[in-house]
């Protein structure tokens, strides 16, 4: 009898300790990129983590639309996998590159509803284009 409650004892501790060290580390938000390598093994690449708090104040902030908006417009239509997917017509991507940046720039001098206008422009010629 004693052996059993000792082990009992010894589990229920051990499992406090893996949810105490869990609730840890679930106080931070995590955001990034991950793989499977050649050998296996689930690698994450590139991570940023952040706590809830952070998060939360990052999202009521007055420029998060701006930066987001930005964001969206580099991956979809600046970098070369952005490039790639669509079926750009001809002049497209210099108008969004010009309505990027004047949504930046309205964005930076503090009239956030006029900059995030710009980009919503941009966006809408990302979102009208055919994909590959």
């Amino acid at each position: 009898m004693k052996k059993i409650s000792l082990i009992v004892s010894l589990i229920s501790l051990l499992t406090f300790g893996v949810l105490a060290k869990t609730n840890k580390e679930d106080d931070k938000i995590c955001s990034g990129f991950a793989k499977w390598t050649k050998e296996g093994e689930f690698k994450t690449i590139r991570s940023k983590c952040i706590t809830k708090q952070e998060y939360q104040a990052a999202l009521s902030s007055k420029n998060y639309l701006c930066n987001y908006y930005q964001k969206s417009i580099w991956k979809e239509s600046e970098r070369e996998y952005g490039k790639k997917q669509y079926k750009w017509a001809p002049g497209s991507l210099e108008k969004i590159k010009s309505l990027k940046d004047q949504g930046k720039s309205l964005c930076d001098k503090g009239k956030l509803k006029e900059g995030e206008t710009k980009l919503k422009e941009a966006i809408k010629i990302i979102s009208h284009t055919m994909m590959n």
